[in-house]
């Protein structure tokens, strides 16, 4: 499946202590989360680490939870042949990394169904080093998380928790959203002070509800006036013929 290729200078080292692999992640420098036996993910792993990514193996779905509880991961790659797709719908609920699904055929059910189920992006053998290390920059462009890394973010007189996706007053009380509108207010905050369009929303965002730019146009109105009814404040701005921005301040919590 790979060929070898000098995608970039090879990052920091990374350190192996027990059973899994725990990465120095510099400043700045992309995470990316490896689950699966290491023998078959090396090959992906080497591309990851040629392209700028600091790595972290763990061995199953279940390791891989557990990690992210405490530290988001901008990539998550899964070997298809190893977990199962359960694992790939539970990790990518977390939303806490984009979802890469490498396969271990080239069968296309396989990889249709590993994006039905929610990954980001499906690989199969045949990908090249260049096309995998463009896909998973791209990808972890995309992945909805903090620069800071902190998991509780504060804005207005809300508390949003990233990893739960459950929105709070300050007073502790909890702010009815639906699924799709925290997962829209999950991307603002990714990306104060940046004009988001229609575009991007839908790039970022996935299910049949995100389809057009008049269902974003909705969300986006729906979020507004929820905020606005428990705030008194609307921290959305319109930006004509572009889209929409988020310039209120947002501190970690």
């Amino acid at each position: 499946m790979l060929d070898c290729l000098d995608l970039a200078p090879p990052p920091p080292a990374v350190r192996s202590p027990g059973r899994d692999s725990a990465a120095v992640v510099e400043h700045g420098q992309s995470l990316a989360m490896f689950v699966g036996a290491p023998s078959e993910m090396a090959g992906v792993e080497d591309v990851a680490r040629r392209a700028g990514f600091a790595a972290v193996r763990v061995v199953d779905a279940a390791s891989a939870e557990v990690m992210l509880s405490h530290r988001p991961a901008d990539l998550i790659v899964l070997d298809g042949g190893q977990i199962d797709f359960g694992a790939c719908r539970r990790l990518a609920s977390l939303r806490v990394g984009s979802v890469l699904v490498v396969t271990g055929t080239d069968d296309e059910v396989d990889r249709v169904l590993a994006l039905e189920l929610g990954a980001d992006d499906c690989v199969s053998p045949s990908c090249g080093d260049r096309e995998l290390a463009a896909r998973m920059r791209a990808l972890a462009r995309r992945a909805p998380r903090p620069a800071d890394g902190s998991h509780v973010l504060r804005f207005l007189d809300f508390r949003l928790d990233l990893l739960k996706l459950d929105l709070r007053r300050l007073d502790g009380g909890r702010v009815p959203l639906s699924r799709s509108e925290l997962e829209l207010l999950h991307l603002f905050l990714s990306n104060t002070g940046r004009v988001l369009s229609p575009d991007d929303i839908r790039a970022a965002c996935k299910g049949e509800q995100w389809l057009n730019s008049r269902n974003v146009a909705v969300r986006v109105s729906r979020l507004r006036r929820r905020l606005r009814a428990e705030s008194g404040q609307d921290p959305i701005r319109t930006v004509h013929a572009q889209g929409y921005i988020f310039d209120t301040p947002v501190v970690p919590a």
